[in-house]
This record gives C-alpha cells, structure tokens and sequence, in this order.
C-alpha cells in the first residue's frame, strides 16, 4: 500500500505526484531543449515554446476531461474547472490544446510548426511518463481488480488491482526513445511531421490496449471513453502518416527523374 504523501511542511502536504509532475516537466525541458539546441534554434525560443505548449496543454487536458469525462458535473459547476488539484486530465485533450499552442507559437514566430513539433513529442512522451508513476504512487486511475503476481493493494482500496498506470507509463517511454531514436537516425530522412503523427498513432493505438486493464467508464460493446477516442485519432493519426509516406515517395520520385 503506497501513501500518495510523500512527506509533509508543516501543515502542507507533498504529493507524489506533484513530485512526479515536476520531474516529468523538468525532464521533458531538458530534452527539448537539447533537441531544439541541435537544431539550431536560440535557447529563448527554446523556452518561450515550451512555456506556451505546457500551459495550452494543460488548458486542453482539463477542458477536454470536463467537456468529454464529466460534461454534467462541470456544468452544474463550472468554476471547480479551475481545481486541477482535485484531478481529472485527459491526455488526448492535452495532445489537442499542446498542438494548438505550439501551432499559434510558430505562427507568431515565424517558425517551421512541423519541424518543433517533431521534437516536441520526444519531450512530451516523456513528461507524460512521469506523470503516469505520479498516477500509481497517487493511488489514482486504478487498474481493474486481478490476481496477477504484480497486482498493487492501492491506497483506500481493499481488493489488489492491475498497476495500469505502470503499463501507460512503460507505453509513454517506450514511445519517446523510439521516436528519439528515429530523430537521431539522419539517414531516414523522414519528412517533417512525421514523428508528430507517428506520436499519435503509437500512443492511441497502445492506450486503446492498455485501457482494457484500467477500472473506468465502459460503454458499449465493452470499450472506455478512452478506447473510442483512441480509435478516432489512431485512424486520423494513421491517414496523415500514410500521406506524409506518399508525399515523400512522390518527391523521391521526382528527384530521380531530374
């Protein structure tokens, strides 16, 4: 049983997973940065970026979570969508409004949208891997009752559950170094935007499996909320990356006639 208090300052509490959040911020800023400083772009534009694609994907995680997870209660109270504290973040929203952000920044700026938010994603996997541990030292976004070998007695629950939040934090990861790797691989040549919609696609299509394993709102033919946005922006996701492939093929092509 893990106590989601790390320890406590007088009479205020420190929580895992504020703890975790941090880290994952943290991390995910230092990885973009030696990304962006790769690429040749100024150590303030660095951060300027990240500053403004953090806070509109935190303003995209809650207003996606109270319009899509908890529509009726936020609307009986509408200022408790300002309690981030209480909890209720969604990740696809966060993609939705970091996306958002990033794309007015660049705009503002001047800047190659595609070329930022490749890198951007290697960070982001990351930081949301973070926040994942942060979720299972939390107690929170529970796994479904099991008898598995690793199954964790959360705090407040009586019953032993799957540590679903590991299996997304193990997913998120996974994601960031494989598309860092591909970054690094020069040769592949991939066209900008690439690693933008590969990100979606991979982490829509691992959720929707590690969503089988967590303990929440299951609609018809068995399936989450989760697991039915996950289907909309793995076949969105899945279009783009099929399209970028065609449009590089095609300028391959091109390159080989002249």
């Amino acid at each position: 049983m893990i106590n989601p208090i790390a320890f406590q300052l007088g009479t205020l509490e420190v929580r895992w997973y504020g703890i975790m959040m941090a880290i994952g911020l943290l991390g995910g800023f230092l990885i973009w940065k030696r990304l962006i400083k790769k690429a040749g772009y100024a150590k303030k534009t660095a951060l300027e970026y990240y500053l403004v694609v953090i806070i509109s994907l935190f303003i995209g995680c809650r207003l996606f979570h109270a319009l899509v997870y908890n529509f009726n209660y936020f609307l009986a109270q509408p200022w408790k969508i300002l309690y981030i504290w209480q909890g209720g973040l969604s990740s696809h929203g966060g993609i939705i409004g970091g996306s958002l952000g990033a794309y007015w920044y660049c705009k503002r700026k001047n800047l190659n949208f595609w070329k930022f938010a490749d890198r951007t994603m290697i960070a982001v996997a990351f930081a949301a891997g973070c926040v994942r541990i942060g979720n299972f030292l939390n107690s929170e976004i529970v796994g479904r009752v099991t008898n598995v070998p690793w199954a964790i007695k959360f705090y407040n629950y009586d019953d032993y559950r799957h540590p679903s939040q590991l299996y997304e934090a193990a997913k998120n990861f996974f994601i960031s170094g494989f598309l860092y790797t591909l970054n690094s691989i020069k040769s592949l040549n991939l066209p900008d935007g690439f690693l933008y919609w590969l990100f979606i696609f991979l982490f829509s299509l691992l959720r929707f499996f590690t969503e089988f394993f967590k303990e929440y709102l299951v609609l018809t033919q068995g399936l989450t909320v989760g697991q039915y946005i996950s289907i909309i922006f793995a076949i969105f996701s899945g279009f783009m990356l099929f399209r970028k492939y065609k449009i590089q093929q095609k300028q391959k092509a091109n390159l080989e006639q002249n």
